[in-house]
Order: C-alpha cells, then structure tokens, then sequence
C-alpha cells in the first residue's frame, strides 16, 4: 500500500480503516465525492494485481 501515491494512499486509509464514508471523505478533503470514488476505484485497481499475487503466494507454501 505504501507503494500508492498519496493521494490514492489517504482514500484507501480514510476509507478502510477510519471506516468513513466516501461523503465523510469529500468533505473531510474539500474534494467532490465523486473525486473521492474515483481514487477509491483507482487505488482498489492498482492494490488488486500486489494484493492477488500475494494471495497466490501464500496458497502455494
């Protein structure tokens, strides 16, 4: 996740682990909410390739 430009990187924090909403987000960042989905969807597709290959790691141990 580190690897995430920032701004992709605060979305997935804000989101994932404040467990706030994408309208809390929007205002918390002053950016249209649907600014904020859309890094939400850019960052889950750049996390998904890193994220299934270490998935596939640790079913082949």
């Amino acid at each position: 996740m580190l690897a995430l430009p920032l701004k992709y990187r605060e979305i997935i924090i804000l989101y994932y682990y404040e467990e706030l909403h994408t309208v809390e987000i929007a205002t918390l960042l002053q950016q249209p909410e649907s600014t904020i989905r859309t890094r939400l969807r850019r960052a889950r597709d750049k996390l998904r390739p890193v994220l299934s290959s270490e998935w596939e790691d640790l079913y082949e141990e």
